[in-house]
């Protein structure tokens, strides 16, 4: 057991646990931080984290089902469905610049997006009163679709958008857009997944041998993350949300700063 594989463990258990909270995932606290301690390339990167998530997701979205949050699973399952179809399409987006740039100027671009979509989902948390309630069937594959690309494409979880979207177009508390976005991640990162180990050179080509170490954190983030979600306020989860985003930010700052110097 080396000291990285256990900062690993820390970090992922402690991202989990506020990515359930907050409906993040966790992708999007654990790729920046990850970022910055250097240890891996961005294709473990990505593995590593979307594997976490994942199992956050379904541990999480148990819970709470568990729990009794209300989740509408028709529509929910129609907006999967596009999320599986954008995982896949964010992934091959990804692969793109990873294979013509390299992996510098990948992160660069993904640092950049995310930085712009932090601030808007602060924005629409905060100061957007825009409601709806969008009722056509249609519509929700589609939203899938641009959701998941979103997730996989910035490797951030897909949450820092989600729950905005969910609370302007279905009219939704936070704590119940929360609910929905961890369901929408987890098929957004399945079908990543699976994109991974069909192409390529499959998932031994990926560093195995953290994943007895982030896992079980995974697994007890989501578990936790789930019970506090259901203890505290719609304004608590919101305003741990902002300050979430706030915070990421600031990392991604940093990480930005750096890349160019590197």
């Amino acid at each position: 057991m080396s000291v990285v594989q256990i900062l690993y463990f820390v970090i992922f258990l402690s991202s989990c646990v506020l990515g359930a909270i907050v409906g993040l995932g966790g992708g999007v606290i654990i790729r920046p931080i990850l970022d910055v301690i250097d240890y891996h390339e961005v294709p473990d990167i990505a593995f590593l984290t979307s594997t976490a998530v994942l199992i956050m997701a379904l541990v999480s979205t148990g819970k709470k089902v568990m729990d009794e949050t209300k989740i509408d699973f028709k529509k929910a399952g129609l907006i999967c469905l596009g999320s599986l179809i954008g995982g896949t399409l964010g992934d091959q987006l990804l692969r793109i610049p990873a294979t013509h740039f390299g992996d510098n100027n990948v992160r660069i671009v993904q640092t950049m997006a995310t930085i712009f979509f932090l601030g808007l989902a602060i924005f629409l948390t905060e100061k957007c009163t825009l409601r709806y309630e969008v009722k056509n069937k249609l519509f929700y594959p589609l939203l899938g679709i641009f959701l998941g690309s979103l997730a996989v494409f910035l490797g951030i979880g897909g949450g820092p958008i989600n729950v905005p979207v969910f609370m302007i177009l279905f009219s939704l508390p936070v704590k119940q857009a929360t609910a929905y976005s961890i369901v929408v991640i987890f098929f957004s990162h399945l079908s990543r997944l699976i994109t991974m180990g069909i192409e390529g050179r499959g998932y031994g080509s990926y560093d195995l041998s953290f994943l007895p170490y982030i896992i079980p954190a995974a697994i007890i983030g989501g578990i936790i993350g789930a019970i506090i979600s259901r203890r505290v306020t719609d304004n608590a989860v919101r305003k741990t949300f902002t300050v979430t985003m706030c915070v990421l930010i600031a990392i991604n700052i940093f990480n930005l700063v750096m890349f160019f110097r590197g």
